[in-house]
């Protein structure tokens, strides 16, 4: 008897901790059909979190996810991604076909009305908006009234929808900030292809002044809402300029913070507004790292800032650059040392990367005009292996010139890492000697980079009259 209680206690516990483990974390599996990919990568809306979920011959993956907050997520399939909305005790199931990847999406099992839904919104904008260019380069009233009728749509949809309440919560809170983000944009778009700014109604951004800042749900589930954080920062602080123009940017950001509950979100706004105040121009990199340091929460991003920091400081002008040694388009590897006694223009670029191949015809120009000057211009790219064959075709289709070299580890390369490289294009000049001259150089498409270019080879040459 007392064995028959023992094994009854014992599949209770087994019972109770399977339990405990759907409650703490979601199942998320699925088949991905026609791709090569070997695993799917989840990563949280605050890119603090990143899961790799094998994919077999198959196309089939399924793993636990422990969800510290309900949000949405990434997934990433190569180079393609999508949203997830992951909530621990969910039991989700996705297929989609990377052939035609957005629009063979589909969920099911418990969590999927929502993602479904989600989706069909996505389907719906992608729809009513079109071509950006024609949506957004209109007059701003037929643009307001577009914007208005969107927004009226989506939230019909939502209303015609299965989901429960909290869901449509969420729903309409990602629909609001979508909307305000959309109109938030009009004057960039707008400027970007016209070069002329449009008259704006009163109170046009009223919208991003006024917006609750400390609604974590939100954070969590719109992108729209984190990127909002930072618009209205900075909006904010334009105007608090206006008012007192010696106030720094540092203090302004503390005192709008302080009364903020959600650490995500403190840490969003601090991290938008101040790490960029760390740069090779500023005098005080040992106080501004401190005073930011200070104000963040999360470990993440303290290793973040010291990361930038610590570069930094050791990327100063005259400091001696770091070395590679790749291989070499045309064949063997070429390292910093082969190419001393020239000046360098590195080039860091990737072949999926759209700004980098937008840089290119300006790069073949002044590969052209520097022809037989003591300039050597370096393409170094960050593919990862699974690109190397794209990398080589895309090289032989450009046709650019200089030297083409491909990094070993893509980002993780131990020259991305010196000079702290996590975004594409970057552009470094180092000098005949090895020295650094700027750890962040123009662009070839900047008209400043042809002058910088000229004073370099009249100052090499002045030294060597000297000399």
């Amino acid at each position: 008897m007392k064995k028959e209680i023992l094994v009854f206690v014992f599949i209770l516990l087994l019972i109770a901790c399977k339990q405990q483990e759907v409650n703490d974390s979601a199942l998320f599996s699925g088949q991905i059909k026609n791709t090569k990919e070997t695993f799917i990568k989840i990563i949280d809306y605050n890119h603090s979190y990143e899961k790799k979920i094998p994919i077999d011959k198959s196309g089939f993956f399924k793993d636990t996810i422990h969800v510290s907050k309900p949000g949405a997520y990434f997934f990433q399939v190569g180079r393609n991604y999508n949203t997830v909305f992951l909530k621990n005790g969910y039991n989700l199931n996705m297929t989609l076909d990377v052939k035609d990847f957005y629009n063979t999406i589909e969920f099911s099992g418990k969590g999927s009305k929502i993602n479904n839904f989600n989706n069909s919104r996505l389907h719906l904008k992608a729809g009513l908006i079109g071509s950006s260019k024609d949506f957004f380069l209109v007059p701003v009233d037929s643009f307001l009234l577009n914007t208005e009728s969107n927004k009226e749509a989506f939230l019909n949809l939502l209303a015609d929808s299965d989901l429960n309440e909290k869901e449509k919560e969420i729903e309409k809170k990602i629909i609001e900030y979508d909307y305000i983000l959309t109109k938030n944009n009009y004057d960039k778009f707008v400027y970007y292809h016209t070069k002329t700014h449009p008259d704006l109604p009163s109170g046009f951004y009223d919208p991003v002044k006024q917006f609750n800042i400390d609604d974590e749900e939100a954070y969590c589930y719109s992108k729209c809402y984190r990127t909002l954080l930072g618009e209205r920062m900075r909006l904010m602080y334009n105007d608090a300029l206006k008012e007192n123009p010696e106030i720094s940017i540092i203090d302004f950001t503390k005192d709008n913070i302080k009364n903020i509950k959600s650490d995500l979100i403190k840490d969003r706004i601090v991290s938008v507004m101040l790490f960029r105040q760390l740069n090779e121009k500023n005098n005080d990199l040992d106080g501004t790292y401190k005073e930011i340091l200070q104000l963040l929460n999360s470990d993440i991003l303290k290793k973040k800032l010291t990361k930038r920091y610590n570069s930094l400081k050791s990327t100063k002008p005259d400091m001696a650059a770091a070395d590679f040694n790749y291989e070499n388009y045309n064949g063997g590897t070429t390292s910093l040392k082969d190419l001393r006694g020239k000046i360098l223009y590195i080039d860091v670029w990737a072949s999926w990367c759209g700004p980098c191949k937008k840089e290119l015809p300006f790069l073949a120009e002044l590969i052209k005009k520097y022809e037989g000057k003591d300039i050597e211009f370096v393409s170094i790219s960050v593919d990862s292996k699974n690109n190397y064959d794209k990398w080589r075709k895309i090289v032989a289709e450009e046709n650019v010139g200089g030297i083409q070299l491909f990094a070993d580890s893509s980002f993780n390369s131990g020259f991305m890492k010196f000079y702290n490289v996590s975004l594409i294009p970057r552009y470094i000049l180092i000098d005949k000697n090895g020295k650094i001259i700027s750890a962040k150089a123009p662009r070839p498409s900047d008209k400043k980079t042809p002058l910088i270019l000229d004073n370099l080879l009249k100052s090499a040459k002045s030294s060597l009259k000297q000399n």
